[in-house]
């Protein structure tokens, strides 16, 4: 999908530019790793998550070579950090900046005033559930996952 090549054609073109310029820069780029559609994908396909998401990531990969990016200095996977995602959604949670909904965490846009100031856009201007179906267990619909619980 084109538009998803656009996104890492962009940050190559940051993290390159930012690296000429002189800065030391560390390139993260994250794989989520696990979620119920892999592990359905991987459970249909008789083989393990792990063998389904090498595959997806190798071929990620030859896409990414293709474009001519560079490789990030990490790729760290989601199952390889689980503790530390649930220890800061418990964190999140205490200080009252997320909250549970059946298993579900969800971050609090309400509880943080500056929320969206960086991308310059106000809460008041999303328009619930035009791309998605609003989540009534959401007390803001523009909260969004955290963590999902498995299905």
């Amino acid at each position: 999908h084109i538009g998803h090549a656009r996104v890492y054609v962009a940050f190559d073109v940051l993290y390159r530019q930012l690296t000429r310029m002189g800065y030391d820069v560390t390139y993260c780029r994250n794989f989520t790793d696990v979620d119920d559609k892999i592990i359905k994908r991987a459970n249909e396909n008789g083989e393990t998550c792990d063998a389904l998401v090498d595959r997806f990531i190798d071929a990620f990969h030859e896409d990414i070579d293709a474009l001519g990016c560079v490789r990030p200095t990490m790729e760290p996977r989601a199952t390889d950090h689980i503790g530390d995602i649930v220890a800061l959604c418990e964190r999140l949670i205490e200080k009252g900046y997320a909250y549970s909904a059946d298993g579900d965490v969800y971050f609090s846009v309400d509880s943080l005033p500056e929320y969206g100031s960086l991308s310059g856009r106000k809460l008041e201007d999303n328009r619930a559930g035009e791309r998605v179906a609003v989540d009534t267990r959401k007390k803001n619909p523009a909260d969004f996952a955290l963590w999902k619980a498995a299905k």
